[in-house]
């Protein structure tokens, strides 16, 4: 089973609050298709584990609203540009065959930060903490 999760951490980035969305392999593919999908028909939406995540194409849009069940991603088009390049980066091995790493994407809600995660904070299932 793939891993998608998106968690808002308080003070997670260098002491800033920061959405972590946590992905692996497959994870990565399934929420590239889904940014890609919403880049050609404005919208899509993708079931994950009990998790819907929608995504938006809006002007001037860079935002995540988050929920236990329900993930809404509200994107311009140049920001989910940012975000499939990264999600295509974090699926290519580098050199040394290895694909854990990740990305910062600047956001403008719930934080000013998204990291994008491939292989990393896998075993850690962060609880559930509202942005409110």
């Amino acid at each position: 089973m793939s891993i998608v999760r998106v968690n808002f951490l308080p003070e997670f980035y260098l002491g800033d609050d920061a959405v972590l969305l946590t992905l692996d392999g497959s994870g990565v593919d399934k929420i590239n298709a889904a940014v890609v999908e919403a880049r050609n028909n404005r919208s899509s939406r993708v079931l994950h584990d009990g998790v819907v995540q929608e995504f938006y194409i809006e002007p001037g849009a860079a935002t995540v609203d988050l929920s236990p069940a329900r993930v809404v991603w509200r994107l311009d088009d140049a920001k989910a540009a940012e975000i499939a390049d990264d999600l295509v980066s974090l699926s290519t091995p580098r050199g040394d065959g290895r694909t854990a790493g990740h990305f910062y994407v600047d956001m403008t809600s719930p934080a000013e930060t998204l990291v994008i995660s491939r292989d990393e904070y896998t075993d850690v299932v962060y609880p559930w903490v509202s942005p409110e």
